[in-house]
């Protein structure tokens, strides 16, 4: 521990001992949990809520990610506290409010419902822009947060007008705005042709091979029609592919409008909610690298890394390898760093 921070080092510091998780379905809710609705003046938010076995935990998902994405986490979690993960408005079967998506509204939904589903404090976890939501519940609502896990939160580089400068973040952004957002059949498959990643020394994308693209949506075409119950499961595809087909699907492109015009940052002070947070926090920091012609490739880059550390008093911060969406595609290791956070904490006195 060094000025308030504890790190934690990169993927080789840490193993996991822990069992293979398993790839589950897309559809249908994890045995011992329950699917709700919470009605809160203009907006309906759905939600997934498990059984009394501890702290309330609160799952925020991230942008274009409904509740299933944390489908992977949310047994082994169950086994110790009370897991709650909502839709976010304009996410999954969650109302759509177009025009109205910002961090503040955002944040006073999850506000009421913590004191009026949750009723109690929670440790509150997010990814990327729902870990940004997490932060502003710990600035705005502290007596409702206990702690906080933000798992790879864009909190500087999303926010307008920095987002302009990061070519790469802007360019994902608008194409969920572009070829999502149309009118008539959501274009799938051509949302995923236009996925790239830039090779380092190199301005051009690497896109996914058309074929490969063209196979796997045929594969997802097939099962639709030989498995209606399970549409999006098609064989063969990982688990974050075949609830992102899911997600993107039923999201609302108009958040992602918000990101590019400055809706959903408006009123919002990356640095005074920091600031704020007096609750211990824990930061799960994915790769990150700065590419010559795009700009930052992943959520923060080590600059953003620098602020937050001076800003947050009782902070621990973990750097891994891999992608931004960790409870997905490392779920092990996203349960062993939250739970070994939360034991930290016990044995501080700071969670009874």
């Amino acid at each position: 521990m060094h000025g308030g921070v504890a790190y934690s080092g990169g993927e080789q510091d840490r193993g996991t001992d822990m069992k293979h998780i398993p790839s589950p379905s897309v559809e249908g809710v994890p045995e011992g949990f329950r699917e709700v609705r919470f009605f809160n003046e203009d907006v309906e938010l759905n939600y997934v809520v498990g059984p009394n076995n501890g702290h309330a935990l609160l799952l925020i998902p991230g942008q274009m990610e409904s509740w299933q994405g944390y489908k992977r986490v949310m047994p082994a979690l169950a086994q110790r506290f009370q897991v709650f993960v909502v839709d976010l408005r304009g996410h999954g079967k969650s109302t759509r409010t177009p025009g109205s998506y910002s961090y503040n509204i955002c944040g006073e939904d999850l506000t009421a419902f913590i004191r009026e589903i949750v009723q109690r404090p929670a440790i509150v976890a997010g990814l990327s822009s729902g870990g940004v939501l997490a932060i502003w519940l710990a600035a705005n609502a502290p007596e409702d947060v206990l702690a906080v896990v933000a798992e790879d939160p864009p909190i500087f580089s999303s926010v307008w007008p920095r987002i302009k400068k990061e070519k790469f973040m802007l360019r994902n952004f608008q194409m969920a705005v572009d070829i999502l957002g149309r009118g008539g059949e959501r274009d799938l498959q051509g949302y995923f042709s236009e996925m790239g990643f830039p090779p380092p020394g190199r301005a051009e994308l690497l896109k996914i091979p058309r074929p490969l693209v063209a196979g796997m949506f045929a594969l997802y075409r097939i099962n639709r029609r030989l498995r209606p119950g399970r549409p999006y499961d098609a064989p063969f595809l990982p688990y974050n592919i075949r609830s992102g087909l899911k997600f993107l699907s039923e999201y609302d492109t108009d958040f992602s409008r918000a990101t590019l015009d400055g809706c959903l940052s408006k009123d919002f002070d990356p640095e005074a909610a920091l600031r704020s947070v007096r609750c211990p926090m824990l930061l799960l920091r994915a790769s990150a690298v700065r590419h010559e012609t795009w700009g930052l490739l992943g959520a923060i880059d080590d600059e953003d890394l620098e602020r937050i550390v001076a800003l947050v008093k009782d902070l621990k911060v973990v750097e891994m390898k891999g992608a931004h969406e960790i409870h997905m595609v490392k779920p092990e290791r996203y349960i062993e760093e939250l739970t070994a956070f939360v034991d930290e904490l016990q044995a501080r006195k700071l969670l009874t």
